[in-house]
């Protein structure tokens, strides 16, 4: 059975965090969900929150990007606090299904080349403003790193230098090294910056017995 594996890392660039993160694995599927409340709005970490919530207690019904997208759309009337943005990302052996509104990202690295996943999504109005308007995407089986995220790290990131630190660095390290690639000389961040790296599972070699 294939399943996924994943790391993430979610920093703050000021006392308080805006940016919210979950991955749900469930048997064969595992979703990872991005949220970056907007800070200009006034409890847009509370309004990331509630998209969290709501996925976490929706998602067995869902099973199309037309559905997710609907469901998104759905939660922007239920947003009654703050704005944010949201990524769901639905992962299955053969296929990655979401829906996306805002400037978060999912982009597919598999070696040189992305697939941006959220190219088409519409950055404004955000979830809460009861106005937003969530785009579907849809996408073959996962083949190289899928990378999560909020705009602290899309928006600072420089696109030709993602693909080598990707393919240098450990997995598990990918979302830390994502943030440092980012951060400025004092060491600080631009913004709150959420980072999901996920991939196909790695078999593990079995080992073998020898009887003497």
């Amino acid at each position: 059975m294939t399943s996924f594996e994943t790391s993430h890392v979610v920093e703050a660039y000021r006392e308080r965090c805006e940016d919210r993160i979950d991955v749900i694995a469930d048997g064969d599927r595992t979703l990872i969900v991005v949220a970056d409340g907007a800070g200009g709005t006034g409890d847009g970490h509370t309004a990331a929150e509630i998209v969290i919530r709501e996925t976490r207690a929706n998602y067995a019904a869902i099973g199309n990007s037309t559905d997710w997208s609907q469901f998104l759309s759905q939660l922007d009337f239920r947003v009654h606090t703050g704005e944010t943005t949201a990524v769901i990302v639905d992962l299955y052996p053969d296929r990655i299904l979401g829906a996306s509104v805002g400037d978060s990202c999912a982009w597919v690295i598999d070696g040189p080349e992305i697939t941006d996943l959220t190219r088409t999504q519409i950055r404004k109005p955000l979830l809460g403003s009861q106005a937003s308007k969530p785009t579907p995407f849809w996408h073959g089986p996962l083949n190289g790193v899928l990378l999560v995220g909020s705009d602290g790290f899309f928006n600072y990131a420089q696109r030709d230098q993602i693909t080598p630190l990707i393919g240098r660095t450990d997995f598990f390290a990918i979302p830390r090294a994502c943030v440092d690639m980012v951060r400025l000389p004092s060491g600080k961040l631009w913004d709150d910056t959420a980072i999901v790296a996920c991939r196909v599972r790695r078999a593990r070699a079995s080992r073998k017995r020898y009887s003497i």
